[in-house]
């Protein structure tokens, strides 16, 4: 798991509150989140931003494999490394995630042992995704995850299908507006690596961060994309309305429209800030 450290917070002499961060469902901390941690940095809070075990700059095999528990330990080991560094104060860590990162930024506030002072969720996941429908390309889909739980099970390298693709085409994400929107916030100086092991789609259904709504413990914020066809916004609302620690922000926008470059990116980023000046004040 490999990360990187806000410069500005390292020039600083007193700690500072840090903002830990990672990215989404097939993606890697070079899709636009350093627009987000110099935003923060600038505004006086450290960041540490990084990917998950096999994926991006972190080690680990097989490649471009998702698994949720994987990706939760990861969080954990990153938010304990955080709390190591002098230049952060530990008693004051902040949760951030973006899309399926989101969703985990909503479970980890509510596990008393991680101990965030906040937590922030853009476009999150919450476990209301877009019904499949039930065509040749499902039954594809379904045969390529059965045929690479078989092949990983045997040691051999996984099944792969794209992460993005165009509706009613083999894919992750094939919701319209997805792949031009996932390309838009691709770093120019790296390719995009387009593949996900295709038994990785099996560890979305199961998890449902709204259901620990009741358990969160830290201020969180939400901020929903109204007309999001990729994460649907029900979840973030059943969030919002089973605990008052829950600020919900929305916008008239699509799922990509909060990022960099995009629509609707500085009102979300603004959100972001007030939050943080609100609750976690530098």
């Amino acid at each position: 798991m490999l990360g990187n450290i806000s410069p500005l917070a390292e020039r600083r002499t007193t700690p500072v509150p840090v903002i830990v961060m990672a990215h989404g469902f097939g993606s890697d901390k070079t899709m636009g989140l350093a627009y987000y941690a110099e935003a923060f940095a600038a505004a006086g809070y450290g960041c540490i931003v990084f990917d998950y075990r096999r994926w991006g700059a972190s080690d680990g095999t097989p490649r471009y494999v998702l698994i949720v528990k994987d990706q939760l330990e990861d969080y954990r080991t990153a938010i304990k490394y955080a709390r190591l560094q002098p230049e952060f104060d530990p008693q004051r860590l902040i949760l951030w995630g973006s899309s399926f990162s989101g969703a985990h930024s909503i479970t980890l506030s509510s596990d008393a042992t991680v101990n965030a002072v906040a937590a922030m969720a853009q476009c999150p996941y919450t476990g209301v995704s877009p019904p499949l429908p039930l065509d040749f390309t499902y039954l594809k889909m379904a045969g390529f995850a059965l045929l690479d739980m078989v092949k990983q099970a045997l040691g051999l390298t996984p099944a792969y299908i794209p992460v993005i693709s165009e509706p009613k085409t083999l894919g992750a994400l094939t919701t319209e507006g997805t792949k031009p929107g996932m390309l838009a916030i691709c770093s120019k100086d790296n390719e995009y690596k387009n593949k996900v092991s295709a038994s990785s789609l099996l560890q979305v259904p199961p998890y449902q961060p709204r259901a620990k709504a009741g358990s969160i413990k830290c201020p969180l914020l939400i901020v929903l994309p109204t007309e999001d066809n990729l994460c649907l916004p029900e979840g973030a609302v059943q969030i919002s309305k089973a605990t008052e620690k829950c600020e919900l922000v929305s916008l008239p926008c699509g799922h990509f429209d909060l990022y960099h470059g995009m629509s609707h990116h500085t009102e979300s980023l603004q959100a972001q800030l007030d939050f943080l000046k609100k609750h976690v004040p530098v």
